[in-house]
């Protein structure tokens, strides 16, 4: 597991609220990087949709908080482009 500096907070039974949002977007981070294996993140090319969902993804968000944070549009966009991947890797 790679090196996590110590967060205030992060020693308590239940983290806090701020801490585990950073825990979170860490995991993203963290994600990224082994995808592109060792290579720099200020090369990468990702629609913005996709990582605004795995934004959604970690935060844990309500079906009602995704719709406030992604908007209508990007939901349904992202539901059907999910829809479309899922269904190809699954034929092969």
């Amino acid at each position: 597991m790679p090196f996590q500096p110590m967060l205030d907070g992060l020693t308590d039974q239940q983290p806090s609220g701020r801490t585990r949002l950073v825990l979170a977007l860490a995991e993203i981070r963290e994600e990224w990087q082994e995808t592109i294996n060792g290579g720099s993140l200020l090369e990468v090319e990702t629609p913005v949709g996709l990582l605004l969902n795995d934004v959604a993804d970690k935060l844990q968000l309500t079906p009602q908080e995704r719709h406030v944070f992604l908007g209508g549009k990007l939901v349904s966009e992202v539901n059907r482009f999910l829809e479309i991947h899922i269904v190809k890797k699954s034929a092969n």
